[in-house]
């Protein structure tokens, strides 16, 4: 008998198929009883309260000869983490030697940005939601006849499926501050919000400086508290442009 599965923060559907032991989320993902939730989420940017239908496993028979050896496959659908590691002044670090941790893996590995700064990697479906990248980013310093390069190392903190879609508060608020626009540290920073949307509206939407985004308050209670969040009622700001442009410059 099909079940109800509550997403709970840092879910995303990989791991929930993980957990209920499918190779491939799309089974889960593109049930019927899914239809609802799919229409309005991506299966990787998940909210807490969000419900998903689990079905039931469909037995598959498979009939062979026993004086033969036979090979049976089952396809695995991977999980890849993709980032775009750039500076405070959003210059891409292209080339960039990196090591990247994700539990449950205790070892970091070695890898390498391409040229417009991404960082591409197949992890673990039911990996922890912290990670770590240290990016050691060369610098030339100025003056001298022959100056010596040297390094920096930037840490980046990865919340692995902690990403919340973009028309909830705390969604544009992380995508915001991923991109480099300061937009408060909780979902009650609502005049960060405002003004990071602001800025961020002005150099990939409006040629002149357009007018004040409109924007629901977040819940007293937090929106990421599904008891206080209204369901899937979004809160955060309304303009439309903003979000399907903040949505398309994160690339999710």
């Amino acid at each position: 008998m099909a079940t109800t599965h509550v997403v709970q923060q840092g879910e995303h559907i990989s791991a929930i198929a993980e957990r209920f032991g499918f190779r491939d989320f799309h089974t889960i993902w593109d049930h019927p009883a899914n239809a609802a939730l799919a229409a309005i989420r991506d299966p990787h940017v998940l909210f807490p309260g969000d419900e998903v239908v689990i079905p039931d496993f469909r037995l598959r028979s498979e009939f062979r000869p026993t004086t033969a050896l036979h090979v049976f496959r089952a396809d695995l659908v991977p999980l890849f983490l993709r980032v775009r590691l750039q500076t405070l002044e959003k210059d891409p670090l292209k080339g960039v030697a990196c090591e990247l941790t994700v539990p449950p893996n205790p070892k970091p590995t070695n890898e390498t940005t391409d040229g417009d700064g991404t960082l591409e990697k197949p992890i673990p479906r039911a990996s922890d939601t912290r990670g770590r990248i240290l990016a050691h980013v060369p610098i030339v310093p100025s003056g001298g006849d022959t100056p010596e390069p040297v390094e920096r190392v930037i840490e980046y903190d990865l919340h692995i499926g902690r990403l919340n879609p973009e028309k909830k508060f705390s969604g544009q608020q992380a995508r915001l501050n991923n991109l480099g626009y300061f937009a408060g540290y909780t979902v009650l920073d609502v005049e960060a919000l405002l003004w990071a949307a602001e800025e961020f509206s002005c150099e990939h939407i409006a040629k002149r400086v357009p007018k004040r985004p409109k924007i629901k308050p977040a819940p007293a209670g937090g929106e990421d508290d599904p008891a206080t969040a209204g369901g899937n009622a979004p809160t955060g700001v309304q303009d439309a442009a903003i979000v399907a442009k903040l949505r398309k410059i994160h690339g999710v």
